[in-house]
């Protein structure tokens, strides 16, 4: 564990893999730890670097009060300039994805790609309201049964469980029990209008066919209004795409990095 101090009682934590020339920094989906990446981080470090950090609800990161998209780019601009690293691939996933795009905006002069993975926002997530609250009564009563089962349910492909049972028992080995810190996002600093679309540089959008958040109509949405764009659907993946199908990520990031113009 590194943390790094920052103002606004933030302490934050993060990690960084390999030494490769290629930078990727990567940015959690809200309340999950840095070692959600995992299996993707461990593929691209074996080539490149890699630098992830715990936002200020999540993980390791120590912090206080509501926090905003523009101080999570900026924890992560400060991070970049603690380890000296100068320009990087931005990859952020769900709520992340937010996070990166609005550091794509605010540090231009650190950012030379933007890969977007299964964010939303902009269009409202499918998922019920009923099974939802059937997530938050397991976690109250302390049922993990049906807490990972609700999990599957909201979060990934069906039939997630039985296809990749390895990877699905990590999956809710690293997310049992929940836990929040006491830091909250303010979601009225910088609204999605601000930040949504407005990337000038090269784009990438990886989306799970059965994403219920960051759905295939937010997919469209975000598309439409970039300029340098490519796109990714991936069949039999949910939100959690970034843990269904990481080896299809990779490749895809590979290749995407192959294409960008030195730097």
């Amino acid at each position: 564990m590194t943390i790094l101090k920052r103002q606004l009682a933030a302490a934050i934590n993060y990690r960084v893999d390999g030494s490769g020339d290629t930078a990727w920094l990567l940015f959690n989906g809200a309340t999950l730890a840095l070692e959600f990446w995992d299996p993707l981080a461990v593929a691209l470090a074996e080539h490149d670097t890699v630098v992830r950090f715990d936002q200020r609800n999540a993980g390791a990161t120590q912090a206080e009060g509501l926090f905003s998209l523009p101080d999570t780019a900026g924890d992560a601009a400060a991070v970049l300039e603690h380890l000296g690293v100068e320009s990087v691939i931005a990859v952020g996933h769900a709520w992340g994805g937010r996070a990166a795009q609005v550091f794509a905006r605010d540090y231009p002069h650190l950012c030379r790609a933007l890969v977007i993975c299964g964010t939303g926002g902009q269009i409202p997530a499918t998922v019920s309201e009923g099974l939802l609250a059937r997530l938050r009564e397991a976690v109250q009563a302390g049922d993990q049964v049906a807490w990972s089962a609700r999990v599957e349910q909201i979060y990934c492909a069906p039939g997630f469980a039985e296809r990749q049972p390895n990877e699905y028992a990590d999956l809710i080995r690293l997310m049992w029990p929940p836990t929040r810190h006491a830091a909250r996002w303010d979601p009225r600093i910088a609204p999605s209008r601000s930040y949504w679309g407005v990337a000038q540089l090269p784009t990438l959008l990886i989306y799970g066919e059965q994403d219920q958040f960051g759905t295939p109509e937010n997919a469209d949405d975000l598309q439409s209004r970039l300029a340098d764009v490519r796109r990714l659907d991936i069949a039999d993946a949910g939100h959690f795409v970034i843990r269904e199908a990481p080896r299809q990520i990779f490749a895809a990031l590979q290749d995407f990095s192959a294409q960008l113009p030195a730097g």
